[in-house]
């Protein structure tokens, strides 16, 4: 064997070129150097070493090749191992998979491993003993192994700042021949030293670090419709000691409603100009220009180099939304950029919101906002004619609507025509709602109503308008319209009565008296137009009869509880009693009168008031008695008894019931048989013209008109108290009243006069 040796030696020894070998498969994830030896290194052996590393090629073979900072990256390349001694075994190549040492004790770290073999023309120093490759500088043998075309993957770092990848490894190997290596069990030192740890720069290009795109926004990030302009800054800097950037593009993004759809592209390297009328978004300054031209349309960033510009960009936007929030932009820039060697510098994707691809770089978001302004219109309301009689008048009223809003807001939509007098005028004479008005035009209607006045001074109304935009947002404007109301006087009379307008001389008893009853009727002249209010009543002779004055006055007929004709009213007093023209009122007022036969009493009453104008209104009337001459005479008193019978008839079609009997409105009952000064009641029935009849029965049912019992009869009794005298009637007898009610509580009421007279 050590023949063959010899002889194997002397064929190394004649040979003119390195031996070729190959690497076992690249052991990835691997335990690193200080590991596989089980201590603690400190290499600062020469023995055997990665000489060179070159033609560096993509694994598809293409060239350059690039790695990114801190990320394992894979390539092709010829590796140049190297000896400094006669005999190593079994040398391995510890490649780190982090920024650490493969010497450092650490069992966190992972190293992947290159372990050569002796499959090819390599050397094999333990005569088979192993598969791992030896090397030698002895005669006959090459102290350089070339490995070719070998995969290699590694982790990129860039410890001297030079912008190419380093070769950063640690080789092992045995002092001793034996069978301790393998695939699967590479080299490690024996002892502390014998190891070398090593870093060179290879063709492999560091991707530059991509900047950070900042945007500013110069002036105010709001404007007021139909928007304005908004100026920005872009500032850059090449975060890259060693490697320029190259820009190839410069554009400013728009969304329009910041709903992440970016409509509108600006070339920020293209031409400016005043912006459009239309609406649009416009780029109409810009200072960006394109960096120092290296070629192809490529500007270069140089290292550590700051790239700003300033632009301006105008939006015009007329139509705004609808719920007159701002419309809201959002604006960022993007730029694409490429490394020396053209390929694209990668970024965190900070253009996923534009879906930006490798290469492009975008900017943080900056908003700004067109906000609404409403629109206006001005409204113009005239009347003809201006002035009209209290008794009233057709007026002839014209709106004129002017759409005053900017062209933006134009052509408003009319929503509303509103009177406050006269309500909503949409569909009143020409008037309508749902036109537009375009810019600056007017939109006029005519409308007429009957104007009268409760009181001479004026009439005033309002007429509102309301307009909508193409935002929906409204405006709204009022005009007022004033008609004078010329006064009609009011004019009121009196007529005052007597009765009796007779007497008999009082003669000379101071005792006696005669009561006559003055009735003061009053009126409004049914050809005024104004009401009035009464407020006083005097006399000539008896003074202030404002109090004394409770006025009658009667309904107008049926007050729909099925009796027809004029039924007394509540009374009331004078004071502050209102009457309407054509209508009149009455009271009735008692005086004790006293005289001497052929005297004549002659009293002057005096009645005022204020119409709705505030007119005082008056009116005068007088009323005569005169005394007669009296006979002697003899007292004598007498007394007297009356059966009264009453038939009642239902002439209603709903069942009453009879609720009342009285004498008088308020007078004695017969029910309870009341008795009073003059006379007693006893409702005890009786027999007139051979006929009995029962006393009368409070709550006796008389059924519909045509039923079997809607007539009812009954009688009872006046027993009059000896003393009458004097022809005068019983007042309090004029009338017996019976009072009959539905079942829905409404009454009606029917009466007979009585009038007991005594001649002496």
């Amino acid at each position: 064997m050590g023949v063959a040796l010899v002889s194997t030696a002397g064929i190394y020894a004649t040979s003119t070129t390195p031996a070729y070998a190959s690497f076992f498969p690249q052991q990835n994830n691997s335990a690193c150097m200080a590991e596989q030896a089980g201590f603690g290194l400190n290499c600062t052996a020469n023995d055997v070493r990665v000489s060179k590393v070159d033609n560096v090629t993509n694994t598809d073979g293409t060239t350059p090749v690039e790695c990114v900072l801190g990320e394992l990256f894979t390539f092709k390349a010829d590796v140049t191992i190297t000896t400094t001694a006669n005999e190593r075994y079994d040398y391995s190549v510890y490649l780190p998979e982090g920024s650490w040492s493969a010497q450092d004790f650490n069992t966190d770290n992972t190293c992947s491993v290159l372990i050569g073999r002796t499959d090819g023309p390599g050397v094999d120093l333990e005569e088979g003993l192993d598969a791992c490759a030896d090397i030698s500088k002895a005669a006959g043998f090459s102290p350089t192994h070339l490995y070719t075309g070998e995969t290699i993957t590694m982790f990129c770092r860039d410890d001297d700042n030079s912008g190419q990848a380093e070769f950063n490894y640690c080789a092992a190997w045995h002092n001793k021949d034996g069978a301790d290596c393998s695939e699967l069990d590479p080299a490690a030192p024996g002892t502390p030293s014998k190891c070398r740890c090593d870093a060179f720069d290879i063709d492999v290009f560091i991707k530059p670090d991509p900047p950070t795109v900042e945007k500013n926004l110069v002036t105010t990030n709001t404007r007021t419709e139909p928007g304005g302009t908004y100026t920005f800054d872009l500032s850059l800097t090449n975060p890259n000691a060693e490697s320029a950037l190259f820009i190839t593009s410069l554009e400013d993004l728009v969304d329009t409603s910041a709903d992440g759809s970016y409509e509108t592209t600006l070339n920020l390297w293209g031409p400016t100009g005043a912006a459009g009328s239309a609406d649009g978004i416009y780029l109409t300054a810009s200072n960006c220009s394109q960096p120092p031209n290296v070629g192809n349309g490529i500007g270069e960033i140089a290292p550590s180099a700051t790239y700003s510009c300033q632009f301006t960009v105008q939006i015009v936007d007329s139509d705004l939304p609808d719920d007159q929030s701002p419309e809201l932009y959002d604006d960022l820039i993007k730029l694409a950029l490429e490394d020396k060697n053209g390929s694209p510098v990668i970024d965190s994707d900070s253009c996923a919101a534009v879906g930006g691809v490798d290469g492009e770089h975008c900017s943080n978001v900056k908003q700004v906002n067109v906000t609404n302004l409403p629109p206006t219109i001005s409204v113009l309301k005239t009347a003809s004619p201006t002035q009209v009689s209290e008794a009233g008048a057709n007026v002839t009223y014209t709106i004129d609507v002017t759409n005053t809003s900017e062209a933006w807001d134009s052509p408003v939509l009319l929503t509303e025509l509103m009177d406050d007098q006269f309500g909503n005028l949409d569909g009143q004479g020409t008037c309508s709602t749902g036109g537009t008005i375009a810019l600056g035009g007017t939109y006029s209607c005519t409308f007429t109503q009957f104007i009268s006045g409760t009181g001479a001074g004026s009439h005033t109304n309002t007429v509102t308008a309301k307009a909508t935009d193409n935002e929906l947002d409204e405006a709204m404007a009022s005009e007022s319209e004033t008609v004078l109301i010329n006064d009609i006087p009011s004019a009121i009379t009196l007529v005052k009565t007597a009765n009796p307008i007779e007497v008999l001389e009082t003669g000379d008893d101071p005792s006696q008296v005669r009561a006559v009853d003055f009735t003061f009727e009053f009126s409004v002249d049914d050809a005024g137009v104004d009401s009035v209010t009464f407020a006083t009543l005097t006399d000539d002779v008896f003074g202030n009869l404002t109090g004394a004055c409770m006025v009658d006055m009667f309904d107008d007929g049926d007050d729909g509880n099925g009796t027809v004709g004029p039924q007394p009213i509540p009374q009331e007093s004078l004071a502050g009693f209102i009457l309407y023209p054509g209508e009149s009122a009455s009271c009735t007022i008692t005086q004790d009168l006293t005289g001497n036969a052929g005297d004549i009493h002659v009293n002057v009453a005096t009645i005022d008031g204020t119409d709705e104008d505030g007119q005082a209104v008056q009116a005068v009337d007088d009323a005569t008695v005169t005394f007669l001459p009296g006979d002697p005479a003899a007292d004598m008193k007498f007394a007297a008894s009356m059966l009264v019978v009453i038939e009642l008839q239902n002439a209603g079609i709903e069942n009453v019931t009879l609720t009342a009997l009285t004498l008088g409105i308020a007078g004695p009952s017969v029910f309870t048989e009341d008795t009073t000064a003059d006379f007693r009641l006893y409702n005890t029935g009786g027999t007139f013209d051979s006929t009995g009849y029962p006393a009368c029965n409070q709550g006796e049912e008389l059924s519909y008109n045509g039923g079997p019992s809607d007539t009812y009869a009954c009688a009872f009794t006046i027993e009059f108290i000896p003393g009458l005298e004097n022809t005068d009637p019983i007042n309090f007898l004029e009338d017996v009243i019976a009072t009959v009610e539905d079942d829905e509580g409404d009454a009606s009421s029917n009466d007979v006069s009585i009038q007991v007279v005594t001649v002496e």
